[in-house]
């Protein structure tokens, strides 16, 4: 079969696969453990305040003597060590996964690389790109591959920031996001246009990364694959500036559809080629964090008149249902993953649920106005902080790094963060 009908294929028949289970999963009771009470949290959020506090004093106490490090550095490591251990948050398990298995030193690659690559891109740009780079070294991991920086994962990374957030501003017409959509479908396809203005010049460079790692002729997946998010974002667009009803336009195919092949292409970047059963997880993989971003947004979705799965029926009815769904369906999806074969497999479906869980609670708890009283009362049990400790979090943790100085002992911040837990 023709590539481009077997990628084609693939996505259609996987959303109405999705889209199938969606509705048949139950979506009356959440399948949640590890309830917490006032006292668990509290005792958490003091561990969790002072291991912050303690980690940033250890940054700005950088040593300028190079001999000096070398104890600095343990120390970090000791204060890490002690947190996990302590901590229910992250297990050594986890631990091993997130800092034994070369991620620090591709986070630090990345970062410089995107520094480099856009000196005036924003930390919260970095970040959503850096997400998606840790996505992919899962995957690295899934598919028995050594966890590395690859100039595909830097090129696709990069491409969240510069195509979501230029979709995402309200402030650019549809009819200029058209424009520039048309364009660079044809640079995705292999056309050689030249860039109109410096955005283009900075979508196509990041095509180059990709293009220089992979041959179109060998590996014709994964252009097809980035084709397929570009329709997927393309489609996404009917999502904005209108309210919508469940019966109008079909939502959750496009959610399905998007995140779905937005995780699959990270992993044909990843691999070049893939099995069929492994495609079909990953895409699922792709739903799953597609309706948590959701979940997460559904406040701004809904100022924005930004029409997702959530925002629909968000202030129309509660979200426990939909919630309850979500948490069913994560849940269900980890567990019956059986196409894997690398060693600490389970490990590594226990780190992703765990995820997965934590980013819905800390959805949960943002939104507390789109949940019935009965129903929020009954998941906060199950959150790891108090509410307003969870809603404050990141904005504390921004805080924190936005007062550290640029650089200490001649290294930057950054850099000395990834030497300490490297």
């Amino acid at each position: 079969m023709e590539v481009k009908n077997m990628i084609n294929k693939q996505i259609n028949e996987f959303t109405l696969q999705y889209s199938q289970i969606w509705w048949n999963t139950d979506k009356q009771h959440a399948s949640l453990t590890n309830k917490n009470d006032y006292w668990q949290k509290r005792k958490k959020e003091k561990e969790t305040d002072e291991f912050i506090k303690a980690f940033v004093g250890y940054i700005e106490s950088f040593p300028e003597q190079k001999e000096q490090r070398v104890l600095w550095k343990k120390r970090v490591q000791d204060l890490i060590n002690e947190f996990t251990a302590k901590s229910d948050l992250i297990s050594k398990e986890d631990k091993k996964i997130l800092l034994d298995q070369g991620l620090p030193k591709i986070t630090e690659q990345f970062v410089k690389e995107a520094r480099i690559f856009n000196p005036n891109m924003k930390i919260e740009d970095i970040g959503q790109a850096m997400r998606n780079v840790w996505i992919m070294n899962i995957i690295q991991m899934l598919l028995n591959k050594k966890s590395e920086f690859t100039q595909a994962i830097f090129g696709y990374s990069m491409l969240y920031p510069y195509t979501d957030n230029y979709l995402d501003d309200t402030e650019i017409s549809k009819e200029e996001k058209v424009e520039i959509s048309n364009r660079f479908e044809k640079r995705l396809k292999g056309e050689a246009i030249e860039a109109n203005n410096s955005y283009e010049e900075s979508l196509f460079e990041l095509i180059n990364r990709i293009e220089g790692q992979y041959s179109r002729a060998q590996y014709p997946e994964v252009f097809q694959s980035l084709l397929g998010i570009h329709y997927g974002q393309k489609k996404s667009l009917l999502q904005q500036g209108r309210n919508s009803c469940p019966y109008d336009t079909d939502i959750l195919g496009i959610s399905i559809e998007k995140g779905g092949i937005s995780v699959l292409a990270d992993a044909y970047l990843v691999n070049g080629k893939l099995t069929k059963e492994e495609a079909n997880f990953f895409f699922g993989y792709g739903v799953l964090l597609q309706i948590c971003d959701d979940l997460q947004d559904a406040s701004e979705d809904l100022k924005n008149n930004h029409m997702t799965i959530i925002s629909q029926i968000a202030k129309k009815w509660p979200l426990d249902n939909i919630t309850n769904g979500l948490i069913n369906f994560t849940l269900n999806l980890i567990d019956s993953a059986e196409c894997f074969y690398c060693e600490n497999l389970s490990e590594l479906k226990d780190l992703i649920r765990k995820n997965c869980l934590q980013l819905i609670l800390f959805a949960v708890a943002k939104n507390k106005g789109l949940y019935s009283r009965k129903y929020f009362k009954e998941v906060e049990n199950y959150f790891p902080y108090r509410t307003r400790y969870m809603n404050g979090f990141y904005k504390r943790l921004k805080k924190k790094y936005s007062n550290i100085q640029e650089s200490y002992g001649g290294m930057a911040t950054e850099e000395i963060i990834m030497y300490a837990i490297s």
